[in-house]
């Protein structure tokens, strides 16, 4: 049966179709030729883009459609289950999910996966932290007290019992002496117990869990190799990922077995830098992880905006445009005008969305007006966000021509082609020190005169019923670098690390 990919990939604004197909065929034609050279172990991907790429969506379909060829798939969402002190715990319960649907057909495989479980079980206990008190109340005196809670601690070093013992000759006897000796001699027995017991476990679970999957694929149930796929890794905290890293490369490297593990490299490396030190190669460290690492082209930024759009549900009915053009197409042009980068263009539409959010009046905000507003703010090239309102500004010029292609009527005759938006702009701005009935009273009959009037003429009518008193009010725009300002204080978790969040 084939596999309907358009109802799996549905909703895919950036195209990632292609990438998922580019990359599945990957891994499976690699997985068939380390087969045929018998080459061990599992094979570690690394797909490393930056937030707002879609990773997560990508994951997801993706994963979906490697259950449809017929792989075990199994999905770890690593900032949900980072809470957990192992993320052996985490990677294990993936795998059980995906195998489950085997145990109620093949009682042996159950059984066979249960056992694989109690080796892993051996192997979390081995490397949780902390151990409890032994021999606590077996001795008496703070001496005792004090050496077996250094020899429980993580930094415990050798030297500090000399240490101690040097310096509180009058406190410890000779039977105490004696006693540390015993305390210490125990604890290297442990820990070296501990290891053999850690290493055999990992053989035994790495055996057995090769051995459930050649059972599954010797009986036509399940197509190999096995895919693991961890999402949102860089969102956790940096310990966990770096054992994420090292339990992936350590304990699960099975054949027949593909880790794809989704990063954005360069946070991760910097969460690694947070716990090694600055001075530390924290991208270095996380090449010996990967056998592969594999990046999204370069996004379109008409589809990046659509992709926007449509994944925040801004209610678009509060925003305006000149000469009837998308709100997409506003954005994008501002962005390529004032050469905004992508990660800037997904901050500046945060703060976008918080505008609309907030503006509370019954006509909508200009988008093409309080776009430059953003930028500036974003960039902070105001201190006083109320001088982008005079033109004479030149961080108010962007970088390139900011152009939309329209039908518009100009001076009786209608129309078409490139209209330039910072020239429409211009025109509203050099209206707003005056009252909106003077600025209406003062148009002719050109196209830029025309999109003035329609503003302001919008304004009387429906903010003040046509009626005012005096000269009038002035226009709400003026009102723009306040609210910028005022919901730019509200920085999404983008401008702390990137966090991919619609909320």
């Amino acid at each position: 049966m084939a596999v309907d990919l358009d109802t799996i990939w549905k909703g895919d604004l950036l195209n990632r179709k292609a990438d998922g197909q580019l990359l599945y065929d990957f891994l499976v034609r690699r997985h068939a030729e380390r087969r045929a050279a018998s080459i061990p172990g599992a094979y570690v991907v690394n797909l490393n883009a930056s937030w707002g790429h879609g990773k997560s969506f990508f994951m997801e379909r993706l994963a979906a459609q490697m259950r449809a060829e017929g792989h075990l798939t199994a999905f770890v969402n690593a900032w949900r289950d980072d809470s957990t002190k192992e993320p052996v715990v985490a990677v294990m319960a993936a795998i059980e999910e995906c195998l489950s649907p085997h145990f109620t057909k093949h009682d042996a495989i159950r059984k066979s996966w249960d056992a694989t479980k109690a080796h892993g079980a051996t192997i979390v206990a081995s490397l949780l932290k902390g151990a409890s008190r032994r021999l606590a109340e077996k001795y008496a005196g703070q001496a005792i007290d004090e050496i077996e809670n250094l020899l429980e601690t993580d930094t415990f070093v050798p030297d500090q019992i000399e240490d101690f013992l040097d310096g509180n000759n009058a406190a410890v006897s000779e039977a105490v002496a004696t006693e540390v000796t015993t305390l210490l001699t125990k604890f290297i027995d442990r820990k070296i117990a501990d290891y053999k017991a850690r290493i055999d476990s990992a053989a035994q679970f790495q055996n057995r869990l090769k051995s459930i999957l050649s059972n599954l694929e010797s009986r036509s149930e399940a197509t190999l190799p096995l895919f693991v796929l961890i999402d949102e890794l860089d969102r956790c905290r940096p310990t966990y990922a770096i054992e994420m890293l090292e339990q992936v490369k350590h304990l699960f490297d099975i054949d027949n077995t593909i880790f794809l593990i989704a990063t954005d490299g360069d946070q991760l490396s910097h969460s690694i830098k947070a716990v090694y030190g600055e001075g530390f190669d924290g991208s270095g460290y996380l090449l010996r992880f990967f056998h592969r690492h594999y990046r999204f082209e370069r996004r379109d930024l008409g589809a990046f905006s659509d992709y926007l759009f449509a994944l925040n549900e801004i209610d678009q009915s509060k925003l305006a445009t000149p000469l009837e053009t998308s709100p997409s197409a506003i954005f994008v042009g501002a962005m390529i005008s004032y050469d905004v980068t992508l990660r800037d263009a997904e901050q500046i539409f945060d703060i976008l969305r918080s505008c609309v959010t907030m503006w509370s009046y019954p006509i909508p905000i200009q988008l093409n007006i309080i776009l430059p507003l953003i930028i500036h703010h974003h960039r902070r090239q105001f201190a006083d966000m109320g001088a982008y309102m005079d033109s004479r500004q030149r961080a108010n010029t962007p970088k390139s021509p900011w152009n939309v292609n329209a039908q518009y009527l100009d001076g009786g005759r209608m129309r078409k082609g490139d209209v330039g938006v910072q020239n429409l702009n211009d025109s509203v701005l050099k209206k707003l020190s005056n009252t909106i009935v003077s600025s209406l009273n003062s148009t002719t009959n050109d196209y830029k005169s025309s999109y003035v009037s329609s503003i302001f003429g919008q304004e009387l009518q429906v903010l003040h019923k046509s009626r005012h008193h005096g000269d009038g009010p002035k226009s709400v725009i003026l009102e723009y670098p306040d609210l910028v300002q005022s919901v730019g204080r509200l920085a999404a978790p983008a401008d702390d690390g990137g966090l991919e969040t619609v909320g």
